[in-house]
């Protein structure tokens, strides 16, 4: 027996297999019915486990619908290694022009705004885990950018962020009557901000 040798599984381990699923599970429950319907017990019948698997992770509903909101940004891009600012702001807006309404988090987006003054708290969850990391990437820009001497160096970089992804985001959601925003969208986007917050030349 001792030289035998240990045959190993291959693959995830089962329990890397049953968060995985628990969290698939929750995301496309609440594309389907929301939060306010969703239950410990739907999504441990949807990812195919026991509640007491579910509840060894996370103490509560809650948790779960917050770790798993978390867990959208775990595909983002990094930011692009551009030569300037506003190559790297439009790289990133064409990415967010481009990602698809179909997405889970495009079809999470709208159904969390439209409980926004009845369930602020997952408000504020979906944006400190969701919205929040992504404002992130483009502060890091905006800050750089100001390092270099590309953008002013007196700019409030919390509405300079807003001044950019908002409007394209908007676009995004409007786009059913409006139509998608164009591939030139996001460069008349960024000049158009960079107008106002770029470093003036002497």
């Amino acid at each position: 027996m001792d030289n035998l040798q240990k045959v190993h599984p291959r693959g995830r381990p089962r329990s890397v297999e049953a968060e995985a699923a628990i969290i698939d599970a929750t995301l496309d429950l609440i594309v389907e019915w929301g939060v306010s319907a969703l239950s410990v017990e739907a999504v441990a019948a949807r990812a195919g486990v026991g509640k007491a698997t579910i509840y060894r992770r996370w103490p509560g509903k809650e948790e779960l619908v917050e770790d798993a909101l978390s867990r959208l940004n775990d595909e983002l891009p990094r930011v692009p290694n551009l030569p300037t600012v506003r190559e790297q702001l439009i790289a990133m807006l064409e990415h967010l022009r481009c990602k698809s309404s179909k997405t889970r988090t495009g079809q999470i987006l709208p159904r969390v705004i439209s409980m926004a003054a009845t369930q602020p708290d997952l408000m504020r969850v979906f944006f400190t885990k969701v919205i929040d990391p992504r404002r992130e990437r483009f502060r890091s820009v905006i800050r750089g950018g100001m390092a270099s001497g590309e953008l002013r160096p007196d700019l409030d970089v919390e509405l300079a962020v807003t001044m950019l992804a908002a409007p394209m985001m908007y676009l995004n959601l409007m786009q059913a009557g409006m139509g998608r925003p164009s591939p030139s969208t996001s460069v008349a986007l960024v000049d158009l901000v960079l107008g106002g917050i770029g470093a003036v030349s002497e």
